[in-house]
């Protein structure tokens, strides 16, 4: 790893004090001379060309707009160090950054490979793309009344139904809303996309599981009330009920850069199915 930069979460590491360290740690560890800083907020907009490794610092949603907003040009991995709260998508905290350098620098690593999603919306003649790491939602607006959802899948009707809102997740995304929503887990490094409904009103749409390289275009319908899309849950988009949205599974895929230690069902358990201290015991 020749070129290293770092992407901060200037919000959770107002002062620098995490930054200054880990810049500090990396360069004695590494004899590095000069190393990249850039804000998470506008990595759409840097020069990452030439980057090998993009640290990131920050939390999950971190390193999800990371993911989306990348340039087509970035052709290296992504090392996530949680400093925020739940970090599932990380691959270490920062109490462990000492260790994690030291495995950095005996490649004691690999490097996955995570799907992507790809959202076309046509609004107004022309089309909106938008990609996710995690998920893409058709939901209602708030105090709105169900949607009707029809969805096909390579061209063939799937379902018809009315509920609160529709989930379209990527392995990585299967732990987050889609989990949440009563959709199964997905081993991360597999190819498929999984369509979950939020609150149906018929229980005869159920979560179903389908092959990565599938096609699904959805048409919503919501009388006079609104539509929205949203994308990794940080981008929400007002959708025309006359056009249909088209999923599918982005070209590029993101890199991310695993300790070869990385016990995924290890972090499953303690991050999410034993994530219980915010809600169990609390006080009325």
């Amino acid at each position: 790893m020749k070129n290293i930069g770092i992407a901060i979460n200037p919000s959770k590491d107002k002062d620098s004090t995490i930054l200054n360290m880990v810049v500090d740690k990396l360069r004695e560890k590494f004899n590095l001379d000069n190393i990249h800083i850039f804000n998470c907020f506008d990595i759409d907009k840097q020069e990452i060309s030439n980057i090998d490794l993009l640290v990131v610092l920050g939390g999950d949603g971190t390193l999800l707009g990371i993911a989306r907003n990348l340039k087509e040009d970035f052709k290296g991995a992504i090392l996530g160090i949680n400093i925020g709260n739940l970090g599932f998508l990380s691959s270490v905290d920062i109490s462990d950054i000492d260790k994690a350098l030291t495995k950095l620098e005996e490649g004691s690593y690999r490097i996955v490979d995570r799907m992507l999603l790809s959202a076309h919306i046509m609004c107004d003649s022309k089309v909106e793309k938008f990609k996710a790491l995690n998920d893409i939602v058709l939901a209602r607006g708030t105090l709105s009344r169900m949607v009707k959802f029809k969805i096909y899948v390579d061209g063939n009707l799937y379902s018809t139904f009315k509920g609160d809102g529709l989930i379209i997740a990527t392995p990585t995304g299967s732990t987050a809303y889609s989990f949440s929503a009563g959709g199964p887990f997905i081993y991360p490094d597999l190819e498929l996309i999984t369509i979950t409904p939020i609150c149906p009103h018929t229980k005869s749409m159920q979560t179903i599981v389908l092959k990565g390289d599938s096609i699904i275009e959805i048409y919503a319908e919501n009388g006079e009330e609104k539509i929205f899309l949203t994308v990794d849950g940080q981008k929400a988009i007002e959708v025309n009920q006359k056009n249909s949205v088209k999923i599918s599974k982005y070209e590029k895929k993101v890199k991310l850069l695993l300790f070869d230690d990385y016990d995924y069902f290890k972090v499953l358990r303690s991050k999410i199915l034993n994530n219980s201290k915010e809600c169990d015991g609390d006080e009325i």
